[in-house]
C-alpha cells in the first residue's frame, strides 16, 4: 500500500510565505481605509466615517489625566471619568441631529471650531462641562480633562436677545458637533495613522510593500509559465521519440520476409543385409 507523500520543506515554506503576503495585503487595505477615514481635516461639518464610526487621532495631551486630584474626588468634575493621551486613536460615533441636541455634561465630543482665530475650522475633542438652552438653541462649553480652564477665554458674554449673562469660552453650538467618543481607544495608534496620512509615510509603509508584493507575484507567475512551457516541450519531445519508435516498429513488421535457405539433404541410412543362419548340427 502506497503511503501519502509528505509535503516538502520548500512547499511548506512557500505556503507560509504566501499566507503572510496575502495577510499583509489584507492588512494594508484595512489600514488604508482607516487612514482615509481618520483624515481629520474637517471643513464641511462632518467626519469621514465607516458605518457611522469615525477614527480621530489625538494631537495633544489636553484630554490626559487631570493634574488636580480634587477633580477625581467625590463630587469632582471628573469623578469616575477617563480620558486619553496624545497619540491615541479614539473611536467616535456619528450623531443624528436629535442625538446632538441630547448631549449632556460629561460627554466627550468632537467638534469643529476656529481654535486659533484665523478663520480655519479645526477639530477638537473635549468634554462638555456646561450645557445651555436658549430659545430652542442648544450649546455647550467644553474643557480638556488635563486643562485647568475651559476652552478659550472664559468670560461671560451676553446674547443679543436678552441681558442674561451666558458663560463664555468656546461656545459649541449643537449642530457643530461632529461626533461623540464611545469610550474606546488604542494608545499610540493615532501617531501611526498621522504618519501614514503623510505622503512619505503612506508610500513607505503601504505603497512600497504592495509594489514589492505584486512584483514578487509577477515574477512567480513568469517562472510558473516558463516551467509549464519547458515541461510541455519535454513531453512533446518524448511523444515524438515514442512515435518514431512505433513507426520504425511498424515498418519492420510490414517488411516482406526473406526466402528460407534449402535444407541440406539428410544422409541415407545404410541398407540392412540379412545373413543366412546356420542350422544347428545334430
Amino acid at each position: 500500500m502506497e503511503t501519502a507523500k509528505k509535503p516538502t520543506v520548500k512547499k511548506v515554506l512557500s505556503i507560509v510565505g504566501n499566507t503572510i503576503l496575502w495577510l499583509f495585503v489584507a492588512f494594508a487595505i484595512v489600514i488604508t481605509v482607516i487612514v482615509f477615514a481618520s483624515n481629520n481635516k474637517s471643513g464641511d461639518n462632518s467626519l469621514p466615517s465607516i458605518g457611522g464610526l469615525a477614527f480621530v487621532s489625538i494631537r495633544s495631551n489636553s484630554m490626559d489625566k487631570s493634574p488636580f486630584a480634587e477633580d477625581y474626588a467625590e463630587g469632582g468634575r471628573l469623578e469616575g471619568k477617563k480620558g486619553f493621551k496624545k497619540g491615541s486613536l479614539i473611536f467616535v460615533n456619528s450623531l443624528t441631529d436629535a442625538e446632538k441636541y441630547d448631549l449632556q455634561v460629561g460627554d466627550v465630543i468632537t467638534f469643529s471650531q476656529d481654535l486659533d482665530g484665523d478663520g480655519t475650522q479645526e477639530l477638537n475633542t473635549h468634554r462638555i462641562i456646561e450645557r445651555h438652552e436658549d430659545e430652542g438653541f442648544v450649546y455647550f462649553v467644553t474643557q480638556g480633562d488635563h486643562n485647568e480652564f475651559p476652552d478659550g477665554a472664559y468670560n461671560p458674554v451676553t446674547h443679543d436677545n436678552d441681558d442674561m449673562a451666558k458663560p463664555g469660552g468656546y461656545i459649541v453650538v449643537a449642530h457643530n458637533v461632529l461626533g461623540k467618543w464611545n469610550g474606546h481607544k488604542i494608545g499610540g495608534l493615532g501617531n501611526v495613522l498621522l504618519y501614514l496620512q503623510t505622503r512619505t509615510g503612506f508610500f513607505v509603509v503601504i505603497i512600497l510593500p504592495l509594489i514589492a508584493f505584486f512584483l514578487y507575484e509577477l515574477i512567480r507567475f513568469i517562472f510558473v509559465v516558463l516551467s509549464l512551457k519547458g515541461k510541455k516541450t519535454e513531453d512533446e519531445i518524448r511523444q515524438k521519440v515514442m512515435e518514431e519508435l512505433l513507426r520504425a516498429q511498424q515498418a519492420q513488421n510490414a517488411a516482406p520476409a526473406a526466402p528460407a535457405a534449402p535444407a541440406a539433404p539428410e544422409p541415407e541410412a545404410p541398407a540392412e543385409t540379412s545373413e543366412p543362419t546356420e542350422e544347428p548340427k545334430e
